[in-house]
């Protein structure tokens, strides 16, 4: 099944492409401490390459697939968790949503390799 592959590879792209302008627009956002910004957006990134990784050999990386789990869900908590206690605006919930959604194709992808041999080492 081909479902793993694909639901790593578009959730590394789409990450990409939502993550790499962000390095530029710290300034127009008139972020204040940019250790964190910036660390948060590389750390990022570098999960989207692990992401690209997972794509090209679910079988192989199927361990990986829990701590990307974990990196979507926790997002997604965190968010909602913030917005019931007000201390976010509700624009954020967008994003805890995406988050959300990929966590749940992250553990679809996980269960659905289950099944399948393991790769031949060689």
């Amino acid at each position: 099944m081909k479902l793993a592959k694909w639901i790593f590879l578009i959730a590394g792209i789409w990450g990409l492409l939502a993550t790499v302008p962000l390095l530029f627009a710290a300034e127009a956002m008139g972020v204040k401490q940019l250790e964190y910004y910036y660390g948060f957006v590389c750390l990022n990134i570098c999960w989207q390459i692990v992401y690209l990784f997972l794509s090209s050999n679910p079988v192989q990386y199927r361990p990986l697939m829990i701590p990307a789990f974990l990196a979507k869900i926790s997002g997604s908590v965190a968010l909602t968790w913030l917005y019931l206690l007000g201390r976010v605006s509700v624009q954020w919930i967008m994003i805890a949503a995406v988050d959300g959604a990929w966590a749940i194709l992250f553990a679809i992808a996980y269960w659905s390799r289950r099944r399948e041999p393991k790769a031949l080492a060689g």
